[in-house]
């Protein structure tokens, strides 16, 4: 506690010291997103955040990294996370780009002034421009207050807002925004920045103004960001420009306006952030050619650097995606944070890190997804800060003279930090805030331990007290070295030569693990001249059975350590007693070969459950581990290799062969018809195969109905016919079948339902109207048949029709009478045509017919039946004359008819 006193009345005393220590620890964005920046550069997310922001945020903590309160712009969450006493209402905007910022009051411990920043994202929303509220943390047990709130600035101004320490001596703090000369709402566009100064006495209300006539922003969206020394400043507008400027920290001018171009796709800027030496400036730029909110944007991550003679000419495209939009957040572990949100309503769980921002184009390092946020989601906003408290000089001197922010060392190496040389100049080093003994520039670790990691930190006061101080910080991450224990490599002499001899090929990489790097030496000599074996896989041992060798282990992170592999080969027969096979059945059928899919992992629990068993196509393959073969194996008949483990040593290798057998082929028709009216359909599989089933297909369920080569079928449907063959494995039986799918649709005989027989015309006509499931034909003769039902031009008489079932069902006839009548007889006693009768009646078909002939003159000559012979031209003995005579025939049915004919002698 005395330690974080003393820190503390520094920083009171001195305010340079709002230079920042812990004040950005801690950072609470997005949909309940938040991380914590450790003492040794390391990054954990936390899941204790209650924001939801589509955008802006802002966070505060102690010089000593414990939390304060954070806010999306209108609510105010404290240290515990709930909402801050009268901490509502506040006049941010979570729509808006930066809705708020966080600036301490000089020499108050106790008092913060949260600035917000409105913006009108929908129809009849107030834009209330930019505004200030403010939090004393002492009340409230410590949790804070906020004791004021919405002290109006500006009417209206663009959504951005970042802020700046004056100097090291006058105790002020820049807050700058972008809005109209005056404030007042805006018409057109925005051409002036703002910037409001905070003293010990408050936030001063009148600004200094900086107007630029041609600037003529439209579009507020984007970033504004100083750089930590407060010397540069630039304005991201979205679709209206990236812009960079000279500020002047003693005046809080504005100056120096250059454009910024962008060349890649993406051409809007949005999130901005310099690197801690403040020679790059990266820019997060998007195209937005589709709906807010839809995913399938693009954004680009772009590089510049501001010492080149033309800046806009230096951009390097580090990367383009297919994400939304976002910012850029410098951390105080010297690294630059990214959102990756997918929309505008739609976040991702992670954040984006540029490793290392001081470095130019792809060296800069950036990594996506470095950051995984667990069940919660960044989305477009990260929080800004005073761009002091960034204001730092790095500890860790590369090679080539270029400084780092953050070190990664390994257990028992050195390292050294070092700050500037400042001739007369009071160096005070401290670690995690406790103070260390060393007076220079250079901090020097012979042998890095544990305790060793954390945040370093040195405060270098020159000989000239109107010189500022000189702030120093790096982080330190001492790594464990790896593991290197003596290690055992059992394996099996699968030599096809002399399988018994102890020499055999091995696999050294089998004691790979964690990811580790390890090389092998035969020789204590080989380690230390890093003359490794160059074949570690395949590596034929020298001394048979038993072998030292020697190894290297090197982590993800550089670290190293040596050990012992100890080389066991112990003599193999890999044919197994009694011989192993696996019999499946032929897959496909229209390919010509024979293959299928062996389970590999059926065979291993079933032959092998005693150790770990992995296949292998080669008995090489088994021996050096190497392309396993899968679970599921598809092949033709082979042999195949089992390696047999026990704790990852090598038990034995068993040869195991595999065989696929020939599943039937068979032709059987898709369709079959069944004669109803008739017996059963009698159906006969192919013959020559080993098993036979019929099923009867109902609703998804098979009925077996025979198990036998022929069937009797008398039900109408869908079937299948199952042909196997079947094969004996000693002793296990292993059927191979194929089935083929049938269907058994009706016939049968016609049902003749109505003859329809227009007649006594001279064009008689008879149609046959009839019902069943067949296919039918029809006749008139039984000879010729055809499709349709009806005829013309049919001759008068006793007619039999026939309607025959195509399918072959049977026939179906019926004798039907025409009626008609000749045109003329001749009753000369030759025996033809010697009388007159209507033909197609007698005494079958219309007996009851009444038969009347005239002359004439319509003098009745005589009545006849259809049973008579007919008129023979006689009346009372009298022959009649040849003439035309006349007739009126009343049919058994009630039809009824005349007509005329002819007499002729």
């Amino acid at each position: 506690m005395t330690n974080k006193i003393l820190s503390l009345f520094l920083g009171i005393a001195f305010p340079y010291l709002l230079c920042g220590q812990g004040e950005t620890a801690n950072w609470y964005f997005g949909n309940g997103g938040g991380i914590r920046f450790n003492n040794d550069g390391s990054v954990n997310a936390v899941a204790d955040g209650r924001l939801n922001t589509f955008e802006g945020c802002a966070t505060i903590s102690d010089a000593f990294g414990d939390l304060l309160f954070y806010t999306d712009g209108i609510t105010v969450y404290d240290r515990n996370h709930n909402v801050m006493q009268n901490g509502t209402g506040l006049y941010g905007d979570p729509s808006s780009t930066q809705s708020a910022i966080i600036v301490p009051r000089p020499q108050d411990p106790n008092i913060y002034y949260i600035f917000t920043v409105d913006t009108s994202s929908f129809e009849n929303d107030p834009d209330r421009g930019l505004n200030y509220s403010i939090v004393d943390i002492s009340l409230n047990a410590g949790n804070g207050s906020v004791i004021q709130k919405n002290v109006r600035l500006l009417d209206d101004c663009s959504e951005k807002i970042t802020a700046v320490i004056k100097n090291c001596f006058e105790e002020s703090v820049w807050v700058i925004t972008l809005s109209t000369p005056d404030g007042a709402p805006v018409t057109d566009f925005f051409d002036t920045y703002h910037a409001f100064e905070v003293n010990t006495t408050g936030v001063i209300g009148t600004s200094v103004k900086s107007t630029f006539p041609d600037l003529k922003i439209q579009d507020p969206r984007g970033n504004l960001k100083l750089s930590s020394d407060g010397t540069k400043m630039v304005s991201a507008n979205a679709f209206s420009g990236l812009f960079i400027y000279d500020f002047d920290p003693v005046t809080g001018i504005v100056s120096n306006q250059e454009r910024l171009t962008i060349d890649a796709n993406n051409k809007n800027s949005y999130g901005i952030e310099f690197s801690p030496s403040q020679q790059f400036l990266y820019v997060h730029s998007f195209n937005n050619n589709i709906p807010i909110s839809e995913t399938g944007h693009s954004s680009s991550l772009i590089q510049y650097d501001l010492n080149a003679p033309d800046i806009s000419g230096s951009q390097i495209v580090l990367e383009t995606r297919s994400i939304y939009r976002g910012s850029l957040q410098l951390g105080q572990n010297g690294k630059i944070y990214r959102t990756l949100a997918q929309s505008y309503l739609l976040g991702t769980p992670y954040l984006g890190v540029i490793n290392n921002p001081d470095e130019p184009g792809l060296a800069a390092d950036y990594q996506h997804n470095a950051v995984f946020l667990g069940s919660n989601l960044a989305t477009q906003g990260l929080p800004p800060f005073v761009q002091s408290f960034f204001n730092k000089i790095s500890l860790i001197r590369n090679s080539d003279g270029t400084t780092e922010a953050t070190l990664e060392v390994c257990n028992g190496d050195p390292f050294t930090l070092e700050a500037d040389i400042v001739p007369g100049a009071t160096y005070h080093w401290e670690k995690d805030d406790i103070p260390l003994s060393n007076p220079g520039n250079i901090f020097q670790v012979n042998s890095a331990q544990d305790i060793d990691s954390g945040r370093y930190r040195v405060e270098i006061i020159p000989a000239d007290p109107t010189e500022c101080p000189i702030i120093g910080e790096s982080f330190v991450s001492v790594n464990p070295i790896p593991e290197a224990n003596t290690l055992t490599l059992l394996q099996c002499d699968v030599d096809v030569n002399d399988p018994s001899d102890g020499i055999t090929q091995l696999n050294l990489e089998q004691v790979f693990f964690n990811d580790y790097d390890f090389k092998f030496y035969e020789t204590i000599l080989d380690r230390d001249n890093d003359i490794p074996i160059t074949n570690p896989v395949g590596y034929t041992n020298t001394q048979p059975f038993n072998q030292t060798i020697y190894y290297k282990v090197t982590d993800n992170l550089g670290c190293e350590n040596f050990g012992i592999l100890e080389l066991q080969v112990a003599p193999t027969d890999v044919i197994a007693t009694p011989p192993k096979t696996y019999d499946i059945c032929d897959e496909d059928l229209s390919d010509n070969v024979l293959s299928g899919t062996f389970d590999l992992d059926f065979f291993r629990q079933r032959h092998y459950p005693a150790f770990e068993a992995v296949f292998y196509a080669s008995a090489l393959d088994a021996a050096l581990e190497q392309n396993s073969l899968p679970d599921n194996y598809n092949s033709e008949s082979t042999i195949v290799y089992a390696r047999l483990e026990r704790l990852n040593q090598c038990q034995g290798i068993e040869q195991v062969t595999l065989t696929v057998n020939p599943v039937p082929i068979f032709d059987f028709k898709d369709s079959w018809l069944w004669c109803t009216d008739g017996p059963p359909l009698e159906l006969v599989a192919p013959a020559g195969f080993d098993s036979y089933r019929w099923l009867k297909l109902d609703g998804g369920s098979e009925v077996e109905i025979a198990a036998t080569q022929n069937t009797s079928i008398s039900m109408l449907g869908d079937y299948e016919l199952e042909i196997g063959y079947i094969y004996d494995l000693n002793g296990e039986t292993l059927r191979c079948t194929n089935r083929k799918s049938f269907v058994v649709n009706p016939s049968n005989r016609a049902v003749i339902n109505e003859i329809l027989i227009e007649d006594i015309s001279d064009n008689n006509t008879i149609q046959i109207e009839v019902a069943g499931d067949g296919i039918y034909e029809f006749s008139i003769d039984g000879e010729t048949y055809q499709d349709d039902n009806f005829f013309d031009d049919v001759l008068p008489g006793f007619i039999t029709v026939f309607v025959r079932d195509k399918n072959g069902c049977g026939i179906t006839e019926e004798l039907i009478s025409v009626i008609g009548y000749p045109k003329f007889f001749t009753p000369n006693g030759d025996g033809i045509n010697d009388s007159w009768q209507i033909i197609g009646a007698d005494a079958s078909f219309q007996s009851d017919s009444s038969i009347s002939i005239f002359d004439r003159y319509g003098k009745l000559l005589t009545n006849l039946n259809p049973q008579s012979p007919g008129w023979n031209g006689m009346v009372d003995n009298r022959a009649l004359p040849s003439a035309d005579y006349w007739f009126k025939v009343v049919l058994e049915d009630g039809r009824e008819f005349r007509g005329h004919f002819s007499l002729k002698r």
